[in-house]
């Protein structure tokens, strides 16, 4: 292997990683509300989408071009833009492979908000909404119906199914360009599409869902979740872990809070009530108490946790062999 391919499989192999998983935040930030409203949850997602497509867009570009290690610092600088639209313009002349109408309208609104929108609230000069654009970007290119008006606080948001479908043009478009680096890739006995495995990268490039949709993606974590607290609701399998836990007694939390902490725990947050309640209940324990507590409670989740009585075959044989 000599040094250009070596950059190409790891210098450009770690970019994929990286694009993957700023895709991957964005899906997350894009569920991490059940309506996605405010300025800061769309800023995030568009933020997060605008560097994964960037970089993933360079990564083609660096495969398809003719360079040697001496062109790679000018290539590094000449493609310190962030125009998604005119890198799509730069691979088109490399590939037959055409973008959709959604797909190259998804280019021109992460574009308009890294250009304009990224830094719009340190302007007095820059009208770009996040919320707004966004929006009206769902409204244009998917359907009017999918911005709705919440009853309790005249919010608009969009809807689940407006998820889905930002979900499957964000999703389509990472496969397309994996799929032009991956060809080149082996076209020239490379390993560069090769993603670590369990990796965020890999949850989005090796999309097997319908239509390569980043919401289904969401969704089967979040079923898998689901199964796994009806499981540990329910279970009286009998392990070394679940003896452990079953010992620590539980804190007297509101049984009717509980539906509400799922909610934002199955969109992949942590709820301030949840957090707050945990607190009320320290303050009535000592601090002995409370480090105690801790202590135990700390196994919850933690590598590398053994439980002899698991092992099979723990108890040694005695008899000679």
């Amino acid at each position: 292997m000599d040094a250009l391919q070596y950059f190409k499989n790891f210098n450009i192999g770690q970019e994929i990683d990286l694009a993957g998983t700023f895709a991957y935040n964005a899906l997350t930030i894009l569920n991490s509300e059940r309506n996605i409203y405010q300025n800061d949850q769309i800023f995030m997602f568009l933020y997060n989408a605008a560097v994964s497509v960037e970089r993933i867009q360079k990564c083609v570009l660096f495969m398809y071009g003719s360079y040697d290690l001496s062109d790679i610092e000018a290539f590094a600088l000449e493609l310190k833009i962030h125009s998604q639209p005119a890198l799509q313009s730069k691979i088109n002349v490399h590939t037959k492979k055409k973008l959709s109408q959604e797909q190259n309208a998804l280019l021109d609104l992460l574009k308009d908000f890294y250009e304009q929108g990224r830094y719009s609230n340190f302007s007095i000069n820059t009208s770009f909404d996040y919320k707004s654009e966004f929006e009206g970007f769902v409204k244009k290119h998917y359907d009017p119906s999918m911005v709705e008006t919440s009853i309790f606080s005249h919010d608009t948001y969009i809807t689940e199914q407006a998820k889905e479908r930002i979900g499957r043009t964000l999703g389509k478009l990472l496969c397309y360009y994996y799929e032009l680096i991956k060809d080149k890739a082996r076209e020239e006995n490379l390993y560069t599409y090769e993603l670590r495995v369990d990796s965020t990268a890999e949850k989005v490039f090796l999309n097997l869902f319908p239509k390569s949709s980043l919401q289904a993606v969401h969704e089967s974590e979040r079923n898998a979740l689901a199964e796994l607290i009806l499981y540990l609701c329910t279970t009286t399998d009998s392990t070394g872990y679940f003896n452990y836990l079953r010992k620590i007694e539980p804190l007297p939390f509101d049984p009717f809070m509980v539906q509400e902490y799922l909610v934002d725990i199955m969109n992949r947050s942590i709820p301030q009530s949840l957090v707050d309640e945990v607190a009320t209940i320290y303050e009535d324990m000592s601090r002995r108490e409370i480090s105690d507590r801790k202590d135990s409670i700390s196994i919850i989740g933690a590598h590398n946790v053994f439980f002899p009585e698991d092992e099979d075959g723990f108890e040694e044989d005695d008899t000679d062999g």
